[in-house]
Order: C-alpha cells, then structure tokens, then sequence
C-alpha cells in the first residue's frame, strides 16, 4: 500500500469522513459458525447496502438493515442480537449503546480498540469476547490491508472469550 494511502486510513479512521468502509464477506463469514440460523441480527450500520446483509442472507441468516435509522438514537425494530462494522470515529458509542441495550453483539473494531481506559471500563464491568482474525481484512477494495488488525468484539455470541481465526480471502 502506498504512503499516502496509509495516511488516508490512519486519518479516516480518526473522522467520521472515512467511516464508509465496506466489509468483505471473508469477514463475516468466520463469524457465521457463532450464530444462529433461528435468531434475528440487526446490522446496525448499513444504511445504503451491506456486504454483511449479503453475506448473511446468502448464507441462510436472518439479518435486519438499518434501512437509514440511527443506531444511536432512533428506535429499533425487535431482534435477537446486533452485528455490525460501525463507524470507527465513534466506536465509543457504539459499544456502550450495546451493553445499554443487553443484548448479544458482535462488533467489527480494530485490535487495538481493547484499549482505552472508557473501553476498558465497559469490558471489565460487562464482560467481552474476542474472534481475533490472523490477516489483515482489506476494506478498501483491492488497494490494500490497512495497517491495523481487527477482531469481532462481542458479548454472548462465542464460546469463549478468546479465539484465533484464519480467514480466506474470497469475494462473495
């Protein structure tokens, strides 16, 4: 990846003018043998279209889009549980509206989104599991890995609360 395009991630990831980033299916799918076939997901940021919508209905899940509503501050429709890639510029957020919510969840953040002393708060009062991935997962579509790792941070979802994973890197 080029510098300059490094740099671009490194910034966008600060603002929420790069928060549109879109998530391969190979980033789901090594969630999906953690789910439920009979339970509802909410995808919580797809408001124009969802790789991870795609992904699931092809593979047989039951998700929910946003359809524009505000993770936030709008009201929700009923589901089971909440799996999303949200916004990294306000990942803070969405993780603390998850625990108010109590339901099972499952967040696609950075590696080192562990850290932070609010994070870090959240975690150890409510608990976290992590599905670590072993490669870089490429949101920018053929132009390259970012510089960070990324994990499925999730509460009620895995069987423990560490797991490694392989993912293969397949299009949809």
């Amino acid at each position: 990846m080029a510098s300059s395009n490094i740099h671009a991630l490194i910034n966008s990831c600060k603002t929420s003018d790069g928060d549109e980033y879109y998530t391969p299916s190979y980033a789901l799918e090594v969630l999906l043998p953690y789910l439920d076939k009979n339970k509802t997901y909410y995808e919580a940021a797809s408001n124009i279209s969802s790789n991870i919508i795609n992904c699931a209905n092809i593979n047989g899940f039951n998700f929910i889009e946003s359809n524009g509503r505000d993770f936030l501050k709008d009201d929700l429709p009923a589901f089971d549980a909440i799996i999303t890639n949200p916004p990294y510029s306000i990942k803070d957020k969405f993780i603390e509206k998850c625990y108010q919510l109590d339901k099972p969840f499952a967040l696609l953040l950075p590696v080192t989104a562990i850290q932070g002393k609010f994070r870090g708060n959240l975690f150890s009062k409510y608990g976290i599991e992590l599905l670590v991935l072993n490669s870089r997962v490429d949101f920018i579509n053929g132009k390259g890995a970012p510089h960070f790792g990324v994990a499925w941070f999730c509460k009620n979802i895995l069987p423990s609360n560490l797991i490694f994973t392989d993912i293969k890197k397949t299009a949809l």
